[in-house]
C-alpha cells in the first residue's frame, strides 16, 4: 500500500468521479484508475461499486476512507514538522548542566539564542557532574556543561568560561576591610557549604587541610542562593565560584575577601557528541555559545575585567531539576 494510491483513492471518493479525481491530482484518468486497481488488489476487496450508474463507495470503501484520511494526515504533520526542523521554527533542545553553569552562565547565550530561534523550547536540567558524559553520549541530553574535560572518546569538549572560587562574606564582617588574609586567620570562622556540589565541597576541605587549618562548618545548603542569603545574614563565610556573586559584589551586598593561599580556578566545558547525528538545534546552540565565550566570557589567561563586565540575565526558561 502507498500512500499516493491513498490519495488517489480518496480523491475519486470525495469528488464521485475518476475524471474528476484525476483533474484535481494532476493525472489522467488512467493513472488513477490504475492506482485505485492496486490499492483494491493490495486489500484484497473492492472500494467503489462499479455497477451503479453513479460511483459509490463499497461496505470497505466507507471504512477505509477514515483511515485514509488519517494517514495522509500523518504524512502532512511529518513534513511539515521536519520542514520547521530544518528550519528551526520549532524543536525542543535539552542540556544538562551543574547549578553555577545552569543558574548563571546560560542566561546570555540563552538571550541570543532565543532572540534568533524564539520558537524553539530549551529544557536545562540539573544533573550530576558525574553522570552528565554518558547522558549526553547516550542521546538523554543534547549538550552538557561539566567542569572537568571529559576522558570519553565519543565526545568533543569546548572550554567556554575559566572562573576561580573566592571567599565571600558580609560587609559587616571583622575581615571585610582588610586588603588580604591568611587561610590562618580562618580558624576560628565559621562557614557555609555547598553540600549538593560535593566535588566543590571536597576541594574547600582538602584546602584547608592542606594548610593545617579547621574549617568549622556550621551549614549545608543545597544552592549558591541559599548559601548566599546565609552569608549576607552574618551566618558565616563561604568559599564559591565567583561567577555566582556578580551581581552581589556589584551592589556592595557580598564582598571578596582576599585569601593569599587561595588558587582554586573552576572551568566550564560544554561537551556534545563527537560522532553520530548532532542535531541543528543542538549545533545552532554550540555556535551560539562559542561566539558568546568569545565576546564576554574569560578564558584563562584573559583579564578580570572583562569577565566581570557579564552580569546574569533573568529570563524565563524551561527547566527541571
Amino acid at each position: 500500500m502507498e500512500l499516493l494510491q491513498l490519495e488517489h483513492f480518496l480523491a475519486v471518493a470525495e469528488e464521485g468521479s475518476f475524471t474528476r479525481a484525476a483533474a484535481r491530482v494532476c493525472r489522467t484518468q488512467s493513472a488513477v484508475s490504475q492506482s485505485v486497481k492496486k490499492l483494491e488488489e493490495t486489500i484484497g476487496t473492492p472500494l467503489f461499486a462499479r455497477d451503479m450508474p453513479e460511483l459509490s463507495l463499497t461496505e470497505a470503501g466507507r471504512a477505509m476512507i477514515d483511515h485514509a484520511r488519517r494517514m495522509l494526515r500523518l504524512r502532512d504533520d511529518a513534513i511539515r514538522q521536519v520542514g520547521e526542523l530544518r528550519t528551526l521554527t520549532s524543536g525542543h533542545l535539552t542540556i544538562a548542566a551543574h547549578e553555577s553553569a545552569a543558574v548563571y552562565l546560560l542566561t546570555g547565550p540563552l538571550r541570543s539564542y532565543f532572540d534568533r530561534f524564539p520558537h524553539i523550547k530549551v529544557g536545562i536540567h540539573r544533573r550530576r557532574l558525574d553522570e552528565i558524559p554518558r547522558q549526553v553520549i547516550d542521546r538523554e541530553f543534547d549538550i552538557g556543561f561539566v567542569k572537568d574535560e571529559p576522558a570519553f572518546t565519543e565526545l568533543k569538549s569546548v572550554l567556554v568560561h575559566s572562573d576561580k572560587m573566592i571567599l565571600i562574606g558580609s560587609p559587616r564582617h571583622r575581615l571585610a576591610a582588610r586588603a588580604s588574609i591568611s587561610v590562618n586567620d580562618l580558624a576560628n570562622e565559621s562557614f557555609i557549604v555547598h553540600h549538593g556540589c560535593s566535588t566543590t565541597e571536597e576541594k574547600i576541605l582538602r584546602f584547608f587541610d592542606a594548610h593545617g587549618t579547621l574549617c568549622s562548618i556550621v551549614a549545608e545548603l543545597w544552592s549558591f542562593e541559599s548559601v548566599k542569603h546565609f552569608v549576607q545574614q552574618d551566618v558565616g563565610l563561604a568559599i564559591v565560584p565567583r561567577v555566582t556573586v556578580e551581581e552581589e559584589l556589584g551592589a556592595g551586598t557580598l564582598v571578596d575577601i582576599q585569601v593569599d593561599e587561595l588558587d582554586m580556578p573552576r572551568d566550564t566545558f560544554m561537551i556534545f557528541r563527537s560522532r553520530g547525528y548532532v542535531s541543528d538545534l543542538a549545533r545552532q546552540f554550540i555556535d551560539v555559545v562559542t561566539q558568546f565565550q568569545r565576546d564576554h566570557w574569560r578564558l584563562r589567561g584573559d583579564s578580570v575585567e572583562h569577565h566581570s563586565a557579564v552580569h546574569p540575565l533573568r529570563r524565563k526558561i524551561s527547566s527541571a531539576r
